[in-house]
């Protein structure tokens, strides 16, 4: 790809991530029954209900802490043009004091515990070993562009994932799970369109990620996308059929075991579309 085209790409990312975002703003953490009985099908931007435990003060189209984070990486990454956990921290902490009072809960709670404890004085090296969700995941794709631009292997993009993993969700579990994805859309911005390519390499990343950070119990990442990618090629046919089956084993929870795997595969389900995929994550919950 030549710098326009590359340009393209890039932004068709972020967008396509900002949109999935504010599209499943009101159905996070429900579970797909009530969002069948509430919305049908959702297809378009809502504002979330009153009361809704994490995005309540959002209106129809505004993108959460999932985007802002991301955002807050690629601040951090133009300071010196590499990735620093500390720079990560100062960015991470002026978004939160900038969208303290926007939202009803704007952190995640490993992220909220990290900063509170970096606050109180730990180092950052200790701040994000007890990190269980997906913070790490949901804000990655600044560095896997990077990574799809420069060409690198995936090697060297999973210990950039680490070091951005560090403050926040310093452990084994969310190193993988962010390695997974930000090495798949590193990949596919390299131009890889075979979506079983694309998967398998988010599954090999996985492996390589977890050897980063510290061990808590938890599941493996690469085999349980490995797993889930198997639900949607046995039920491809019957979208709602696949998405039932996925939930019944995984549920539609922030924990990085769960909700990773599932997000690679109902990429796979989608075939790769973007809307669709984002109607699918939506409506998953």
């Amino acid at each position: 790809m030549d710098a326009k085209e590359t340009k393209e790409h890039v932004l068709a990312s972020l967008y396509g991530m900002a949109c999935g975002d504010a599209l499943g703003v009101p159905t996070s953490f429900y579970t797909p029954e009530m969002i069948r009985s509430k919305w049908g099908w959702i297809d378009t931007f809502y504002p979330p209900e009153k009361g809704h435990v994490f995005h309540d003060g959002l209106q129809a189209g505004e993108y959460t802490d999932d985007t802002e984070q991301s955002l807050a990486l690629i601040k951090a990454f133009r300071k010196s043009g590499k990735v620093v956990p500390a720079d990560i921290v100062t960015e991470l902490l002026s978004w939160a004091e900038r969208v303290r009072d926007k939202y009803a809960s704007p952190l995640g709670p490993s992220t909220e515990r990290a900063l509170k404890a970096i606050m109180a004085g730990a180092p950052i090296t200790e701040s994000g070993r007890y990190g269980n969700t997906n913070g790490s995941a949901m804000r990655i794709a600044p560095i896997g562009l990077i990574h799809g631009m420069l060409d690198s292997s995936m090697e060297a993009c999973v210990r950039d994932v680490y070091q951005s993993c560090i403050p926040t969700h310093n452990t084994t579990v969310c190193v993988a799970a962010a390695s997974a994805i930000a090495w798949a859309i590193a990949v596919a911005l390299r131009g890889e369109k075979d979506l079983d390519v694309i998967v398998a390499q988010a599954s090999r990343a996985a492996l390589e990620g977890a050897k980063y950070g510290y061990p808590i119990a938890s599941p493996s990442i690469s085999r349980r996308i490995e797993w889930a990618c198997s639900v949607v090629r046995s039920y491809g046919s019957n979208p709602k059929k696949a998405m039932d089956e996925l939930y019944d084993y995984f549920g539609g929870g922030d924990l990085s075991a769960d909700s990773i795997p599932t997000a690679v595969a109902l990429f796979l389900l989608g075939k790769g579309d973007v809307r669709m995929v984002d109607c699918y994550c939506a409506n998953f919950g």
